[in-house]
């Protein structure tokens, strides 16, 4: 086929300057205006024109280098318009500036475009000469004539009107060559060669066919070996290949083209060398959010005991509740009665305590994580604008705003609220109220064993008339039961007081038994907050996801085009 290689290495830059163009659209590179550029004129299918006499020839020449019955040829004259001829998916016909333009599904369209023209000795001959400036901007100018007519004036004519630039793109063809001996062909060309002399003052390439047989090889394969050899039609291709395909002016193109792919690869290459850049001072960016949202959790960890501190009157005022409570739980009354059923007293204070503290703790953790909140809402208020302005992204609202706050102050209060057990170990209170009590117990049980005793001797004596004894054991009687009173309320005097002292000095256990758990809710709540960057973080690895198989794109087209080139290589 007709400039094959040429081409092969055309289609191979147009496609892969097409994929350049394809990757410079996702990667947000400004493609410049293509309008005249080499690659707009490589692509471009090659212009041929056939010119000459009635019956020269044109037509055949034309399907035989098609290998189809392209334009129609017959003893009288079939073309009486100038056609043009290009791919088209289906048949058609349109009709521009007087020329007729039809279109068909054949291969070597693709690559050329066809213009038959009506003879130059025809009723249309003005047509011809008129269009002259047209046909002058083909890639090459075929004059035909016939082998047993090649001095005919009408088509010197024609050659003679033609530009100085339009011959250096033109040829004459000697058609019906196989009517001709190879001894008469010499002649023939020597003659056409003094003509041009005379009438353009150049020699033009001169190149004999017999395009009907080329065309009779093509469409029929048995008559191929005979019919292709006497044709001369593959040395008609040959000049082809060689005068149009393989010119200097295309070899221009595809090396400007491929200059122009060259430059484009090397826009993209920065563009993403730019966005690599970018992203990467966008992870520092983050990484530096971050970092402040850190440094604004550790600040509030380095208070931590001041705020801690805060929270002593609540735990003071439990202390002086819970006193309160015991005293009334000391009375007695309470105590005669669990003196019969039992004394469950440490246990239910260290409940009571239990709840009080953990009421206190809460209030205070409530109280605290709006106070948290508070500070990493205005740090979010910051953050938000910069991300925008810097990367060009909303994060949208805090993590930790809206429904989100309460759910976040939920979860704070519970993790401190977590302390409580801890709490209550370090304070002991249980342990500590078992052994005063108990023994409590035995010296109140005892006394009142003596005046239940006294008091039973008393009766008696009264009942069997030792009224001696009676009344004495009644005084001792009510005497114990004096001593049973005073030391009840002695006694709850000094286990209250005891007990409300040592709470009171526990108070830096009580900071210390809550410092941890209070630590570890702070850490979460800003985790919390910090997921708010974690949707921006997100959308830049998602960009440099896709950052990756750009560059590898980018890779291959290099490889290809500089491949391209090798081949290209002369």
């Amino acid at each position: 086929m007709v400039g094959e290689r040429h081409f092969a290495a055309r289609d191979r830059l147009l496609g892969c300057f097409s994929r350049i163009r394809d990757l410079a659209a996702s990667s947000g590179v400004e493609w410049p205006d293509e309008s005249g550029s080499a690659r707009e004129k490589l692509a471009r299918p090659i212009r041929l024109v056939v010119l000459g006499e009635i019956n020269a020839g044109k037509s055949t020449l034309l399907n035989a280098l098609v290998g189809a019955e392209l334009c129609p040829a017959g003893p009288l004259p079939t073309t009486q318009r100038t056609t043009l001829y290009r791919h088209a998916s289906s048949e058609r016909a349109t009709e521009r500036n007087g020329w007729q333009i039809l279109g068909r599904p054949l291969d070597l369209l693709r690559r050329f475009e066809l213009i038959d023209t009506p003879g130059t000795n025809s009723g249309w001959r003005d047509g011809v000469f008129a269009d002259i400036p047209r046909f002058e901007k083909a890639d090459l100018l075929l004059v035909v004539f016939p082998s047993g007519n090649t001095w005919t004036a009408a088509t010197w004519d024609l050659v003679s009107a033609l530009g100085d630039e339009a011959l250096e793109r033109t040829a004459l063809v000697v058609q019906q060559s196989d009517q001709k001996s190879p001894e008469d062909l010499r002649v023939i060309e020597g003659h056409m060669r003094d003509l041009c002399l005379k009438k353009v003052g150049r020699e033009l390439p001169i190149v004999a066919v017999a395009a009907g047989l080329a065309l009779e090889a093509k469409l029929d394969p048995r008559e191929a070996r005979k019919s292709w050899s006497a044709s001369r039609f593959g040395a008609f291709e040959e000049f082809l290949t060689a005068t149009v395909c393989e010119s200097p002016s295309r070899r221009y193109l595809i090396d400007r083209t491929m200059q122009e792919a060259g430059d484009r690869l090397r826009d993209i290459e920065s563009a993403l060398d730019r966005q690599r850049r970018s992203m990467d001072d966008d992870g520092w960016f983050l990484a530096g959010l971050e970092r402040e949202a850190r440094q604004l959790r550790d600040l509030v960890l380095e208070n931590s005991p001041k705020t801690l501190a805060g929270a002593r009157g609540r735990y003071e005022n439990e202390v002086a509740r819970l006193s309160r409570a015991l005293g009334r739980m000391l009375g007695v009354g309470p105590t005669l009665w669990r003196l019969f059923v039992g004394d469950a007293s440490p246990a239910r204070i260290e409940a009571r305590l239990a709840d009080g503290l953990g009421e206190a703790i809460r209030d205070f953790a409530a109280v605290d994580a709006e106070r948290l909140l508070e500070e990493c809402e205005g740090h979010w208020n910051d953050v938000r604008p910069r991300v925008i302005e810097r990367m060009g992204l909303d994060p949208g609202t805090a993590a930790i705003h809206g429904d989100g706050r309460e759910a976040s102050t939920g979860r704070f209060v519970a993790n401190v609220a977590r302390a409580v057990p801890g709490v209550l170990g370090q304070l002991r209170v249980r342990a500590c109220l078992d052994s005063p009590l108990r023994a409590r117990n035995r010296r109140l049980r005892f006394l009142l064993a003596m005046v239940l005793l006294l008091t039973t001797a008393a009766g008696a004596c009264g009942a069997l008339g030792i009224d001696r004894w009676a009344w004495p054991l009644a005084f001792a009687a009510a005497g114990m039961g004096g001593v049973l009173l005073l030391s009840a309320w002695v006694s709850r005097i000094r286990i209250v007081g005891q007990t409300r002292e040592r709470l009171r000095d526990s108070v830096g256990r009580f900071e210390t038994a809550m410092r941890e758990d209070y630590g570890e809710a702070v850490r979460a709540l800003f985790d919390e907050y910090a997921n708010g960057l974690i949707g921006v973080r997100r959308q830049l690895a998602d960009r440099q996801e896709t950052l990756k198989p750009r560059q590898d794109q980018w890779d291959r087209l290099h490889l290809e085009l500089r491949s391209i080139e090798q081949d290209h290589q002369p």
